[in-house]
């Protein structure tokens, strides 16, 4: 894996974490507590489609998608895939920072075996 790509996936996985983050930071304050019957689903559509995180969340994951796709077209997919699950460290940090959720022991643990994983298919 060159450089290069190596760098793309990392741009590429950074806003798809980013997205998640912004999406999740567009519904948490959205009352989810009725929701039940058409006439609640679409009071929940309004206004997810009013948040501003939720549209920059969708701005982000189109970017991200690009050079995901410029990812593709020049590594193997099964080299690239893999690589995708980077996106679950950077999540984990990213939750702990921006939406102020708890990293437990477990979640460390985990996030470790995907490091491990991830270092594995880098070094083909």
């Amino acid at each position: 894996m060159t450089l290069k790509i190596f760098i793309l996936v990392m741009i590429a996985e950074i806003c798809s974490a980013s997205t998640h983050t912004f999406f999740k930071h567009g519904v948490n304050g959205i009352d989810m507590e009725h929701i039940s019957g058409i006439k609640n689903y679409l009071r929940f559509l309004r206004q997810v489609l009013a948040s501003p995180h939720i549209w920059l969340g969708l701005l982000v994951v189109c970017s991200g998608m690009a050079v995901w796709l410029l990812v593709l077209a020049q590594a193997e997919l099964s080299m690239a895939f893999p690589l995708d699950s980077i996106q679950y460290v950077i999540i984990l940090f990213s939750s702990y920072l921006f939406l102020g959720e708890r990293i437990n022991r477990d979640r460390i643990i985990g996030t470790a075996f995907i490091i491990g994983g991830i270092v594995l298919v880098a070094l083909k």
